[in-house]
């Protein structure tokens, strides 16, 4: 025998005493912590045991159309019904996008417009302050009246202040020039002398002629002859009264005046329409050359129209008389031909805006 073999032999014999010694004993191997965990176990097995039942309970008495139903049909319709809904959210992002496209679209459109109605708004009112100063120029320059260029300039300084930018303010600081300019201007009252000229024009019908007074001059002094005539022959019936009589027709027939330089021709009546035509054209000329602002011209027509008065109606007369007064009274009426210069603001005005100068 080799030693292999004894080893084996004596590792089978100890294997067999290990068998043959006794278990221990039930008692010895239950502790009470072992007894705790099986009652819990059988307990919660009990549990589950119950729950189970009660779930096949359920799902084979009160559901029991559960296991007559098609899972798979029910599945796959689940899922069709699922990729439908994901197409239609697919579908309504697309259109939420486009509506974000569209509202983009339209903010961007309304933001044109509203920045189209400033543009038209400041443009609408710096024209409408640029008329205004044409508007004053145009009345001071050509009608010479100073009142409405000062209501005009007045009006566009308020245009510009309502606008409140600070870009237009060198255009305010020459208004304020101007409009100081034409308050200490001492004012002419244009439209005072334009409505009496008028009214004299109208008054040239009433005006009596020096022909009527010379007429009767002429006659009366025919009269007195005629009658010296008839007492002379009636109180002198000899050839010596008669000679003196005579003498004294004679004498009658020549008379030496003193002022025949000053005296016109007498007008033969169908010409005495053209005469009062002519004196109420030179008013009417100088009311136009007062507007004009042309004082030579309205100086001129009123001395024309002062020597017709003089010349050819009844100076002695009231009506006359009155009208020479006030032609008197215009003629030496101060009348400034100098204008203050307001052309200012209206350049600065469109050079500030970019505006073309006016043709």
């Amino acid at each position: 025998m080799t030693d292999t073999d004894a080893k084996n032999t004596s590792a089978e014999q100890a294997a067999s005493a290990k068998r043959a010694k006794p278990a221990p004993k039930k008692s010895e191997r239950e502790s009470p912590k072992g007894r705790l965990r099986g009652g819990l176990a059988v307990i919660l097995a009990s549990l589950a045991l119950i729950a189970s039942g009660y779930l096949w309970y359920v799902m084979f008495y009160e559901s029991a159309d559960l296991f007559s139903r098609d899972i798979v049909s029910a599945l796959d319709r689940i899922e069709s019904d699922s990729n439908q809904a994901l197409d239609t959210l697919a579908g309504s992002q697309a259109d939420i996008r486009a509506l974000k496209e569209t509202q983009d679209a339209i903010r961007a459109s309304l933001e044109k417009v509203n920045s189209d109605l400033r543009r038209n708004r400041l443009e609408w009112a710096l024209t409408e302050t640029e008329q205004l100063m044409i508007i004053a120029n145009n009345r001071l320059q050509l009608a010479r009246d100073s009142t409405s260029a000062l209501a005009a300039l007045r009006a566009a300084d308020r245009q510009l202040q309502q606008l409140a930018m600070p870009k237009f303010l060198p255009v305010r600081r020459e208004l304020a020039r101007e409009i100081s300019s034409l308050e200490s201007h001492e004012k002419l009252d244009i439209g005072g002398i334009t409505l009496s000229l008028a009214s004299q024009a109208d008054n040239v019908d009433r005006l009596p002629l020096a022909l009527d007074i010379r007429l009767r001059e002429i006659e009366q002094a025919r009269i007195p002859a005629g009658e010296n005539k008839a007492q002379v022959a009636s109180a002198d019936g000899n050839w010596r009264q008669s000679a003196r009589s005579l003498w004294q027709d004679i004498l009658s027939l020549v008379r030496i005046r003193e002022d025949v330089a000053s005296q016109r021709p007498l007008l033969p009546p169908e010409q005495q329409y053209f005469l009062r035509e002519n004196l109420r054209l030179m008013l009417y000329s100088a009311q136009q050359a007062i507007l004009q602002g042309s004082v030579p011209t309205y100086q001129q027509n009123l001395k024309s129209a002062q020597r017709l008065l003089k010349d050819y109606f009844d100076v002695e007369s009231q009506v006359v008389t009155a009208m020479q007064a006030e032609l008197n009274r215009l003629h030496s009426a101060k009348i400034l031909t100098e204008m203050p210069d307001i052309t200012a603001s209206l350049s600065t005005l469109r050079r500030l805006s970019g505006r073309s100068e006016a043709p």
